[in-house]
């Protein structure tokens, strides 16, 4: 097999690994299983918090490090360290455990993102396809959301059937695969010299991105932004679900469909990116978020978890296109680095307000935890998209 060839194979290998981890049987009980283990739906959001914060400390350097060391070796580590993370979750019951296994998660998290979607582009740029980006890191979202998708329903079951923490057990045999295609990766070759690693050129690229390229600073806090909106409701569409009464069962399928909707809208991002302008595609993904939380906040029942949907619907559309707004601007030598910059500020934002969410939440209810989220997630957006325009 041809260099070229060898290049052209790793798309299909970021697929199989995405799909690997990313068939989490975990997921649609998560938060039940911390809370089966004394916390409160604040502490969960305490420990994503801090999970976050983990995930953003790490994120800059790994992303740095996959610049500058490489794309296939910072994935083999990202998934090495999952498989970890996730075994001391099969041995965790209190809350100090259950935190010391999500920083080791974040850890690996801060590994893989960017480095994914990095590795993507510059396969992409030696072999003359870079303008298949936008569609195939939409496919490779695709196939993340329809792999949890699935496990999804299979989660449901073995918790059902089994417990929440045979989830866990189980998705470790289900890491392995993806470890295996991560080792099997070739590295692509970078189209400008590889400069000398230190903080002089982190500094660089933290100055290009939010003071060089004004364009760009705007693009990576929108979709951090975004990022964050999204994230927080994928935390606590659990404890809503529970709240109306829904089975472990039921769970399992809501989260399913949820996330095969996000995947049908990602897969079909490239097309929506061909029929509307970039600014139209920003308001769309903006407005629709903010106004999925304030439905959230105005209803309850079935009518709630069609908001939920809307803003499944705005995750799988955001995803690839707000990362190929970011790609279009960012130098080769420094993609993996502004990616996991953005990554930072998702993690950061999240961290700051997951938990307020989470205390608001306990003491009031969820509907008026949704309402805050409307209101900081939306103004926030609103910002960036007042900065943007007549500049995208």
């Amino acid at each position: 097999m041809t260099y070229q060839q060898q290049l052209a194979a790793n798309v299909y290998k970021l697929f199989g690994i995405k799909a690997s981890k990313w068939f989490m049987l975990f997921m649609p009980v998560v938060v039940l299983f911390f809370m089966e283990n004394g916390l409160s739906v604040g502490e969960v959001m305490q420990i994503q918090a801090v999970y976050s914060i983990a995930v953003a400390l790490f994120e800059i350097p790994s992303g740095y490090f996959s610049d500058k060391l490489g794309r296939r070796l910072t994935l083999v580590l990202g998934m090495t360290i999952t498989f970890l993370g996730v075994l001391m979750l099969c041995f965790a019951y209190g809350y100090w455990e259950l935190m010391l296994a999500n920083i080791m998660l974040g850890l690996a998290g801060s590994l893989i993102s960017g480095t994914d979607s990095a590795l993507l582009y510059d396969s992409l740029l030696q072999i003359q396809r870079e303008d298949e980006y936008l569609k195939l890191e939409g496919r490779m979202y695709s196939v993340a959301t329809f792999s949890e998708a699935i496990a999804a329903i299979f989660g449901g079951l073995i918790a059902a059937h089994y417990g929440y923490r045979a989830t866990f057990w189980a998705f470790l045999l289900c890491l392995l695969p993806g470890i295996l295609l991560a080792w099997s990766l070739v590295e692509p070759k970078s189209d400008e010299e590889k400069t000398k690693a230190g903080w002089d050129n982190i500094q660089h690229i933290l100055s290009y991105t939010f003071v060089g390229n004004v364009r760009l600073r705007w693009f990576v806090l929108l979709s951090a932004s975004m990022g964050a909106a999204t994230l927080t409701m994928a935390w606590f569409a659990q404890p809503y679900f529970k709240e109306i009464g829904f089975s472990d069962k039921t769970i399992g399928i809501l989260w399913s469909v949820l996330n095969l909707t996000a995947a049908v809208f990602s897969f079909s991002a490239f097309y929506m990116d061909q029929l509307m302008s970039r600014r139209h595609l920003a308001w769309l993904i903006v407005i629709g978020i903010a106004a999925g939380y304030a439905g959230l906040g105005f209803s309850y029942g079935v009518l709630g978890i069609a908001f939920i949907f809307l803003i499944y619907v705005m995750r799988g559309i955001a995803v690839p296109v707000l990362k190929d707004f970011i790609n279009m601007e960012t130098p080769s030598d420094m993609r993996a680095t502004v990616l996991s910059i953005r990554g930072f500020f998702i993690r950061i934002t999240f961290a700051a307000l997951a938990p307020f969410l989470g205390w608001i939440s306990d003491v009031y209810t969820l509907q008026q935890a949704f309402l805050v989220a409307a209101v900081s997630f939306g103004a926030f957006g609103l910002v960036c998209m007042g900065a943007l325009l007549g500049r995208a």
